[in-house]
């Protein structure tokens, strides 16, 4: 569906210029936006995406792939930037390390009538923070990512 790419390409276009105050006018009043451990309502979203961009000051969106699926787009990408403030996860926060990390994102957005109505993101944290630098005392690497597993 062009209406979902086009929705798309415009919310990274505004996550990239830090103009995440008019996202919520993307979002139809009922959507919402899911990543691992938080849902929000549109207008909660420029508040989550400015943590991110917080702690990755320098953040950066590549786009590897994306596919038409029926109602909406499913887009692969790489998140690229350099951990220069506090990263706030479901498992804590975590201090800036200073480290230049990427990390790899799905996206699976519906739109109707021209504005989305659901944005899921998946991603493994644990992928993240192992990139950081958090260090998991006591835990094997594969045991760390069962521990770190959140439920479905």
């Amino acid at each position: 569906m062009r209406d979902a790419e086009r929705l798309v390409e415009q919310q990274y276009a505004m996550l990239l210029h830090r103009d995440v105050a008019r996202l919520p006018d993307l979002y139809a009043p009922e959507a919402f936006y899911s990543m691992p451990g938080v849902t929000v309502r549109p207008i909660e979203l420029p508040a989550l995406l400015r943590t991110w961009t917080g702690a990755f000051g320098d953040l950066r969106v590549d786009p590897l792939g994306a596919v038409r699926t029926s109602g909406g787009a499913a887009v692969e990408l790489r998140l690229t930037g350099t951990h220069t403030g506090t990263l706030h996860s479901p498992y804590g926060t975590v201090a800036p390390t200073g480290r230049l990390v990427s990390w790899e994102v799905a996206d699976v957005v519906r739109a109707r009538h021209g504005r989305i109505t659901a944005w899921r993101s998946y991603f493994d944290w644990s992928q993240l923070l192992d990139a950081i630098g958090v260090q998991f005392e006591g835990l094997s690497r594969v045991a760390h990512h069962d521990a770190l597993a959140l439920p479905v």
